[in-house]
């Protein structure tokens, strides 16, 4: 696990400052000393600010690069620094590895060159419609900017937008046949592409001179995997589509596994990064607090800086009364970690941060069982866990199935899924099936205990035969595969009959099933597939961290554990969706209900305030009622 450097995120502010040209009166109204106030009074411990911004400007005094017109002799930097120093609080100074517009449209030798020979994107709202090359003259430019920054009394670099993309640039070329690489094999161009990066990484590290491994640093683009960066960093924006409130949970849970100093960076956006005059609820801002703390992060709010006045004092505001709430809890969950009952098993993954839609798939499941659950890839120490969960399988080696017939052996239990029984097989824990081979249906159906309805898989991966284990349930056939002949297309494929095969079967310590069923379900959310999966998990798992039968599907709960608290959260509040956006307005209203947690507590109190709670001890558990809750609550075990 790596390190904290320095103190441990807990109450931070993101600034982004990228500046069109075109504004005269830049910092007009800004004084760094009424800045740091506002920062100061909303509580904040930590700030991202600008040194340099992708359009290519910086705001600093830069020998290098291109200063914004109309600072003069004026260091907004260096003001900012010196005043949040004042009032104890940290300052990491923000630049932009993979955008830097100015310098690219004086450079165009500096530029990624796509496969098609193109430069430029059409899409000139999109940042990234042109990206600087990595084994350009911009290298050797890049790192010069970094040795500036850090002549700076900063406490962290943060380097954004490094980017993963093809180049077909003379120098990438030349590169890539001196050392054999395939240009019409797209795998073997990206793996070039990310040495290079990994190469550079570790330049920018040398480039920090006596700050280096003293101060923070994260490169956000990189694998959580390679190393360089001194903690987690996950950019949530749960309010935009495209990542939405499926995507903390999944990558906490990992990087959890992986790093000591961990921060959930969410925005105060209501559209997306830049969305000036929009701005978050304040519930939509506490339930981000919630998802940090249950989750052992600390929280920090993304925000983008005006040009002229600075810091919007309505979001100041609001910020400002989510930290007094966070500094309410401190006690109980700073340094904290999460107490868990169920490994999910990935692989690891040098090229990218983004994991596929399955753990996300996962994650949702795991909550709504109340399953205390998280992320390792097969370098993690998931020993300890009760149970193990994969989807994935063809990139594992046999070290790691070793180590997982040694975990069996030990105690441990695991349910394959989908492509996974291909590992299960290759492990010899499956060997009460037989793997007839890859499912060639599209969309193959499944029977389960205690209905006759036959559901659809969404999601086929492999045909298996039960032998000697016990059938949970059965495969069934579809009538027809989608064809096309001509004249009709066989788009409509209802379910045939019942196989000879099974579609998930249970041994002792092991289970499977034969379909992506937490990719399908993540994609379609049909509650059998949730269903199933419970099935075999408390056949398997049969005691729990948490019971609580009667509390509704959308309410999340956690334990999390510091060296002078263990807690138990409950979180009722979740977004209500307006058409693709998930909004949160008002906190949702949840009703008393009885929850068992293991592990005998003599006393439990509702925090923040130490209200006692009636509870007792049965057969080395803890009972007791949540009462009526409104959005959130903490309890105190002791």
């Amino acid at each position: 696990m790596v390190k904290a450097v320095g103190k441990k995120f807990g109450r931070a502010i993101h600034y982004d400052f990228h500046t069109s040209p075109g504004i005269n009166n830049i910092f007009g109204n800004f004084d760094a000393e009424k800045f740091a106030d506002q920062l100061e009074k909303a509580h904040i411990e930590y700030v991202n600010v600008m040194a340099r911004c992708n359009m290519g400007f910086s705001y600093y005094n830069t020998k290098i690069g291109k200063k914004y017109p109309g600072l003069g002799d004026r260091d907004p930097l260096k003001e900012m620094i010196d005043a949040c120093h004042k009032r104890n609080i940290g300052v990491t100074a923000y630049t932009n590895i993979g955008l830097n517009h100015e310098i690219a449209a004086d450079n165009y030798g500096w530029l990624k060159i796509s496969k098609n020979g193109s430069i430029y994107g059409n899409n000139k709202k999109d940042n990234f419609f042109r990206v600087m090359c990595y084994n350009s003259g911009y290298r050797e430019y890049f790192l010069n900017e970094i040795r500036e920054i850090c002549e700076y009394d900063i406490d962290g670099l943060f380097l954004d937008c490094y980017t993963l993309r093809e180049c077909f640039c003379p120098k990438c070329v030349e590169e890539m046949r001196k050392k054999g690489v395939n240009m019409n094999d797209d795998f073997a161009v990206i793996s070039y592409q990310n040495d290079v990066r990994l190469e550079f990484a570790a330049e920018m590290k040398e480039a920090m001179g006596d700050k280096k491994d003293k101060i923070k640093l994260y490169i956000n683009g990189l694998s959580w995997t390679v190393g360089f960066q001194t903690h987690a960093e996950i950019e949530g924006l749960p309010t935009i589509p495209v990542l939405g409130y499926d995507y903390f949970d999944s990558l906490a849970a990992y990087t959890r596994t992986l790093y000591e100093d961990r921060l959930y960076m969410s925005g105060r956006f209501q559209n997306e990064w830049g969305d000036f005059g929009g701005s978050k609820t304040f519930a939509s801002m506490q339930n981000d607090l919630y998802d940090a703390m249950m989750n052992s992060f600390g929280i920090s709010f993304g925000d983008h800086l005006h040009p002229v006045d600075g810091f919007e004092n309505e979001v100041a505001s609001r910020v400002g009364k989510v930290m007094e709430e966070r500094m309410a809890y401190e006690p109980y969950i700073e340094n904290s970690d999460n107490i868990v009952e169920i490994g999910v098993l990935i692989h690891s993954n040098k090229f990218r941060r983004e994991m596929g839609p399955a753990l996300k798939g996962m994650a949702r499941m795991m909550k709504e069982l109340k399953l205390q659950y998280n992320v390792y890839d097969e370098n993690g120490a998931f020993d300890d866990v009760k149970l193990l969960i994969t989807e994935e399988s063809a990139r594992f080696d046999e070290k790691l199935e070793k180590r997982l017939n040694d975990y069996v052996k030990n105690g441990g239990k695991i349910i394959f899924t989908g492509a996974a029984v291909d590992l299960g097989k290759r492990s010899g824990l499956l060997d009460y099936i037989e793997l007839v081979g890859p499912d060639t249906r599209d969309n193959a159906y499944f029977t389960a205990e205690g209905s006759d309805m036959r559901w659809a898989m969404y999601s086929p991966s492999r045909v298996i035969k039960n032998v000697s284990g016990k059938e949970t349930a059965k495969y069934i056939d579809n009538v027809v595969n989608f064809t096309w002949d001509g004249r009709q297309s066989c788009y409509y494929r209802p379910q045939g009959e019942p196989t000879e095969y099974s579609a998930a079967v249970l041994g002792e310590n092991t289970a499977c099933i034969c379909f992506n069923v937490f990719g399908a379900y993540i994609n379609n959310f049909l509650v059998e597939h949730r269903d199933l999966v419970k099935t075999l998990i408390d056949a398997l798992l049969p005691e729990k961290l948490i019971e609580a039968p009667d509390m509704s599907k959308t309410t999340t709960t956690a334990l999390t554990k510091n060296e002078n608290a263990t807690v138990f959260h409950v979180k009722a509040t979740y977004p209500e969706f307006k058409m693709t956006r998930g909004i949160i307005e008002d906190h949702t209203y949840m009703k008393s209900v009885t929850v068992s947690i293991k592990g005998e507590y003599n006393e439990v109190y509702i925090l923040p305030e130490m209200k006692k709670v009636n509870s007792k001890q049965e057969n080395g558990r803890t009972v007791f009622e949540t009462g009526d809750i409104l959005g959130y609550r903490a309890f105190l075990l002791k």
